[in-house]
C-alpha cells in the first residue's frame, strides 16, 4: 500500500466521482482507477459501490474511511511540523474553513482579511453548507476548521469558543408591521405569512427551541428557503416575516417581539488528530478582540 493510494481513496470519497477526483489530482481516469484497483487487490476488499448515478462507500470502504483520515492527519501533521520550527511566528499554508452561511457571509471575510494583513503566505477557503454538513466535513477531513453551533459537538473534535449570535424577526421597511410603534404581541405574527428554512437549518432549529416556549402560537409558514440570501430577498420583496442573525438584518426592520428573538453560541473546531491546527484557530480567534 502507498500512501498516495490512500489521498485517492479519500478525494473519491471526498468528490463522489472518479472523474472529479481525478481531475482534482491531476491524472487521468484510468490511472486513478488501477491506483484504486491494486488498493482494493491488496485489502482483498471492494471499496466503493458503483452505479450509473454515483459512487458511494462499500462497507469496506466505510470501515477504511476513519483511519485513512487518521492516516492523512498524521502526514499533514509531519510535514508541518518539519517546515514550520517551533517558534515560527508567521502562519503559511492553504486551509479551508466550512461554516454555515451567516458566518460565512457576515462574520469570516473581515476577519480573514485582518488574518492575511499578519500572515500574507496563508489562503483560507471558506466552503459555506449546513452546519450538520459542515460539521461532517471536518470529521472526514474536507475541511481544516469548523464554525459550528454548540448543538453539533463530536467526541473527535477540539473546541474553542468563537462568539455568540442572536436570531430576531424582520420584515421590509414597508411591511404593516415595520410601522408599529412598541412591542409587537406574538399573537399578531400568526396573521402574516413566515419565510422559514428547510428542516436541517441552524437558524431554523434555534427559532423552532424558541417556538416551543409559546405552545399555543401557530405561524402560516409559506416558504422553506435554503440560504440566508434567499430569506433576506424574499423578506425584502415584502413576501413576510423572516428570521435571520441581527448581523445580516442591516437594512431590514427587526421586529420589536423579545420573545421570539433566539440566542444560539458558535465554536471553532477541529479535529484532535491534528493538534498543529490550534496555532491557526488561535490566530483566527485573535482576530475577533
Amino acid at each position: 500500500m502507498e500512501f498516495r493510494q490512500i489521498r485517492y481513496f479519500l478525494e473519491i470519497h471526498r468528490q463522489g466521482s472518479f472523474s472529479k477526483a481525478a481531475s482534482a489530482l491531476g491524472l487521468t481516469q484510468p490511472a486513478l482507477s488501477r491506483q484504486i484497483a491494486v488498493l482494493e487487490r491488496e485489502l482483498g476488499h471492494t471499496l466503493f459501490e458503483r452505479s450509473t448515478r454515483k459512487i458511494s462507500l462499500s462497507p469496506a470502504g466505510q470501515r477504511l474511511l476513519k483511519n485513512a483520515v487518521a492516516l492523512q492527519d498524521l502526514w499533514e501533521e509531519t510535514v508541518e511540523s518539519l517546515q514550520s520550527p517551533e517558534n515560527a511566528t508567521d502562519l503559511q499554508g492553504d486551509f479551508r474553513i466550512s461554516t454555515g452561511g451567516t458566518i460565512a457571509a457576515y462574520v469570516l471575510p473581515s476577519l480573514i482579511k485582518k488574518l492575511r494583513k499578519s500572515h500574507p503566505e496563508l489562503t483560507l477557503q471558506i466552503l459555506e453548507g449546513d452546519l450538520r454538513t459542515s460539521r461532517e466535513s471536518v470529521i472526514w477531513g474536507d475541511a481544516d476548521l469548523g464554525i459550528l453551533t454548540e448543538e453539533e459537538y463530536h467526541p473527535d473534535l477540539e473546541y474553542r469558543t468563537f462568539l455568540d449570535d442572536e436570531i430576531v424577526p424582520v420584515v421590509a421597511s414597508q411591511h404593516p408591521l415595520a410601522r408599529k410603534k412598541g412591542k409587537i404581541l406574538i399573537r399578531e405574527m400568526e396573521k402574516w405569512d413566515i419565510l422559514f428554512y428547510h428542516p436541517q437549518s441552524a437558524i431554523r432549529r434555534t427559532v423552532e427551541t424558541a417556538l416551543r416556549k409559546q405552545p399555543s402560537l401557530e405561524l402560516k409558514i409559506s416558504m422553506e428557503l435554503r440560504s440566508v440570501d434567499a430569506v433576506i430577498r424574499s423578506v425584502e420583496a415584502g413576501l413576510g416575516i423572516g428570521f435571520v442573525s441581527r448581523r445580516s438584518a442591516r437594512g431590514l426592520t427587526i421586529l420589536n417581539c423579545p420573545e421570539l428573538f433566539a440566542r444560539r453560541s458558535f465554536s471553532l473546531c477541529w479535529r484532535k488528530s491534528r493538534p498543529t491546527l490550534q496555532r491557526l484557530a488561535r490566530a483566527l480567534l485573535a482576530q475577533l478582540k
